[in-house]
This record gives C-alpha cells, structure tokens and sequence, in this order.
C-alpha cells in the first residue's frame, strides 16, 4: 500500500494492484471563500500539475461533494468516463455533471480483488449536522493488503468507532485538522443561526482517542494545512501525540505531495 497526500483531504492510494484517488480537489490557491475570515481558500497551492495527480488513476472515490473535496476544477479535469465510487445519494448530482460511469455503494462492492464497503460519518455535532449533508467513509479490503480505512469527514463518534471495532483496520487516513465552524463565520447563516462553535471533523484529541481505542492502528493525517477554519496544524498534532506517548510509528503527518508506503508486518 502507497498513501500520497496531494491536498487536503485528496489522497491517491496504490491498494490491491489499482490506484484510487479520493476526494480530489483542485482549485487553485485563493480562489475559492473563505470559511473562517482569515483568507480565500485553498491558503496553498497543488503540489504537482493536475495532468500528474490524474496520471495512473483507475478509480475516483468520493466521500461526499462539499467543494473542498470535489470543487470545479476537479469536475472540468477529471475524464466524464472515469469510474467513480460514491455514496448513493451523491450519484444524481454527479450524473447532472456529466459524469457516465457512476457506481452507488449502499453496502459494499467487490472490484477486482478489493472489497469496497461504505461506513456512516458524522460530520460535526450539534446543530451544525442540520446543514452538513450525507457524508461517508469507506473502509478497502484485499487479501494481500492491511485493511484500509478512510473515514472522510467525522467527527471521533460511536459509528467511527464501531467501524473500527468490526472491520479491524490496520491503516486509517483520518481528516484531523479540527475545523470549525463559529457564530462569527457562519456560511450557512441564510439557514441556521449558530449559537456556539462546533468541530466538524477530528482535532488532536480525537485522534489520541481513535490510537489509544485501538493501539494496533497506524493512523495518516490529513485536511490539515489547506483551508482557513482548521484549528490544528501539522506540527501541532505531531507535538500534541508525542507529548501524549503515542509511537511515532503508528502515526503519519504528511506534507502535500508527500508518498507514505506501508509494508504489512
């Protein structure tokens, strides 16, 4: 297994002899709102061309269609016949994009010699979760490969922890940089009144929590560094499990265009 963070939450991951490219987001830097006041976003560039990020893919896999996970660029980039995989409620939209070879996953999939199944996310807690759509993880298995596990945008939660508790992953590529949505900078405040603030997807001590519920898990760090509502940096989540006595063998911070290769033990 070959993880390589592009940006963001897009990982291309070399699992069961394909490569899947997963939520890929390819707007350029400062195009995009901003989520938190601070700045546009993307607040950095792509690693690599496009042309590059593409090149080799045999499947794109999205965890749902918030713009920081499948924006324009991507959509006007990425061929209409690609294999998509993709929650079933994401299948519609997609198809009103032009996109032809769209596979719904309700339960699990067999490709090739890898099982695909979709697992529940809870994007955010509170109230925020009225306004935050259909959100899904996916865990990946393949005899000759560590089970992965992608859980898209949650939050630590029961059903992130059930996942884990059933499928038994040895790898999970987490979005851990507590983003957050406050009062001050809401974006949906045509629609709800934010009364506080809430996270939105894992911070530091969440992921502490996954390692110390399953102290087999090698965890990859990812959606940091990209977006202006983040809470956690890179070095932080590193310092924060270290200071915390986490083995730095089981946990990964890649830089944006960085390659993780992870060899079964």
């Amino acid at each position: 297994m070959e993880v390589q963070l592009i940006r963001n939450a897009t990982v291309k991951i070399r699992y069961g002899g394909k490569v899947w490219l997963v939520d890929p987001f390819f707007a350029d830097r400062h195009t995009l709102p901003s989520f938190a006041g601070k700045s546009p976003n993307p607040v950095v560039s792509l690693p690599l061309p496009v042309s590059e990020i593409l090149k080799d893919v045999d499947y794109i896999l999205i965890t749902h269609l918030h713009p920081d996970h499948f924006d324009a660029k991507a959509q006007a980039s990425i061929p209409k016949s690609m294999p998509f995989f993709v929650q079933p409620s994401d299948v519609e939209p997609l198809a009103k994009m032009g996109f032809v070879n769209l596979n719904s996953i309700e339960n699990e999939k067999r490709i090739s010699n890898t099982t695909i199944t979709r697992v529940a996310a809870q994007h955010g807690e509170g109230e925020i979760l009225k306004v935050m759509g259909a959100v899904s993880g996916f865990v990946l298995e393949e005899d000759s490969e560590s089970t992965l596990y992608i859980t898209g945008d949650t939050i630590w939660c029961n059903s992130v922890k059930s996942t884990i508790h059933k499928h038994h992953p040895g790898v999970v590529i987490c979005n851990a940089g507590g983003n957050i949505f406050s009062p001050e900078s809401n974006p949906f405040q045509e629609y709800l009144t934010l009364h506080r603030t809430h996270k939105l997807i894992m911070d530091e001590k969440q992921v502490l929590e996954m390692l110390i519920d399953r102290s087999s898990l090698k965890v990859i760090a990812v959606h940091i560094g990209a977006l202006d509502h983040e809470t956690v940096s890179r070095e932080h989540l590193k310092t924060y499990l270290k200071t915390h006595q986490v083995d730095t063998k089981r946990i990964f911070v890649p830089e944006d265009g960085e390659r993780i290769k992870l060899i079964d033990s």
